[in-house]
């Protein structure tokens, strides 16, 4: 009986002690997540970033010191110029040290998400090359901010974390 008592108030002050801190503690996750994927066929590096939409548009008016909108309801007519624009200068890819031409292709809704695509253009064979994956999306903003990578070759998935003072994704194909 004492041990059931003990386990009881234990619990007790562990959940009330969890139930106040949540109102004392908004902890808000920044994360991302990439695919980087190499089409054989294409010879091209295809990429689906996914972000959450209110971090993206808060990025883009710090940086560009524009009002922008990014909700598709309301989508500024300028945001793919400044999407581009952005993505130009904060993903990069490399082989041999060589920077890969990436073409920002577009952007999609998924949610509280928006999906941006870019494709590689003049990639040559691979094999045997050394591939860097930079990636600083938002990390100007969030000092936090975690961008997730996953590559996928025909007989190559890696995934990496890459954090500010941490953002290239070092391999060799």
């Amino acid at each position: 009986m004492m041990k059931l008592n003990k386990y009881v108030k234990n619990s007790l002050i562990a959940g009330i002690t969890l139930l106040v801190l949540s109102f004392y503690a908004e902890h808000k996750f920044y994360l991302s997540v990439s695919e980087v994927n190499f089409n054989e066929e294409k010879a091209t590096f295809e990429i689906i970033g996914r972000y959450f939409i209110d971090d993206m548009q808060e990025v883009l008016q710090m940086r560009y010191e524009k009002t922008l909108n990014l909700d598709p309801e309301q989508l500024s007519h300028n945001i793919d110029f400044y999407l581009k624009r952005y993505f130009s200068q904060k993903f990069d890819l490399r082989l041999n040290g060589q920077k890969v031409n990436l073409n920002y292709v577009g952007k999609t809704f998924k949610g509280d998400q928006v999906v941006i695509l870019l494709q590689s253009t003049g990639v040559q064979d691979v094999k045997g090359k050394s591939l860097e994956i930079e990636n600083k999306v938002l990390m100007e903003l969030f000092e936090e901010q975690k961008n997730l990578i996953h590559l996928r070759m025909s007989n190559i998935k890696k995934s990496a974390v890459l954090i500010s003072g941490n953002s290239i994704f070092k391999l060799m194909l």
